[in-house]
């Protein structure tokens, strides 16, 4: 029997999320499958690549839809003594009823059971800020003595929009997820340098990889991680 080799893998982007392409000369459509391991769009053999990003696009908010319904895994009730955790640490949870806010004391986190997932987002996002915002302008910093540019920043934000880690606008707002904080410390890294490098270039090309390869060298480590892992960054469903 004569084996044929296969085509490369290709991979397509929407927003943030990889679309894995197969093709087939076998197939006559276009379609596109969404399950807990992510997207594939299978595709006929010579349909051209700018149709197949237009067809993504179309679809944009139903992928991010499905993608975030299949992220919604159940979870274990967050109990007294549950780990929470934080980047590289692990904290421990305390159930203090009557607290206004969640507050940390060394490795424990106390909050009221009554408004316990109220408390612990928005502490979440209290250190989100404080985490990405000199993170992105040391980042941004970076970018601009490797391009020699000016890089413009308007603001770092938070988001809560599912099935997105991160975004940057034309306008040079990047906005970057809480629940990252619920990942390993290189991780969250990867999407702010990832976010970062969109400042200087508004695309996947090869350029804007090599941009960012240079903003974080072995960005494909953390990137791999967050493709196999990211659905398990939730404390409750």
């Amino acid at each position: 029997m004569i084996s044929h080799p296969q085509p490369a893998t290709v991979h397509l982007w929407v927003g943030d999320v990889n679309v894995e392409v197969r093709r087939s000369a076998k197939r006559r459509t276009v379609a596109l499958r969404v399950g807990p391991g992510g997207a594939v769009l299978y595709a006929p053999a010579g349909v051209a690549t700018e149709r197949l990003e237009r067809f993504l696009h179309e679809r944009e908010n139903w992928l991010l839809g499905h993608l975030a319904a299949f992220a919604r895994s159940e979870r274990p009730a967050l109990t007294q003594g549950s780990a929470l955790p934080l980047l590289d640490e692990t904290l421990s949870l305390h159930l203090s009823p009557g607290l206004s806010a969640a507050r940390r004391e060394g490795n424990v986190l106390h909050a009221d059971p009554a408004r316990l997932h109220v408390q612990l987002e928005a502490w979440y996002r209290r250190s989100a800020l404080v985490y990405f915002g000199p993170l992105v302008q040391r980042l941004t910093a970076d970018l601009g003595r490797q391009t020699g540019k000016h890089t413009p920043l308007a603001a770092v934000r938070l988001t809560r929009a599912s099935g997105r880690w991160g975004s940057c606008t034309a306008a040079g707002e990047i906005r970057l997820h809480w629940r990252l904080m619920l990942a390993p410390e290189r991780v969250a890294h990867y999407v702010a340098a990832h976010e970062v490098a969109h400042l200087a270039q508004m695309n996947h090309s090869a350029g804007y990889w090599a941009t960012l390869e240079r903003l974080m060298p072995g960005h494909q480590e953390p990137k791999l991680w967050l493709k196999e892992h990211g659905e398990s960054l939730t404390l409750w469903d």
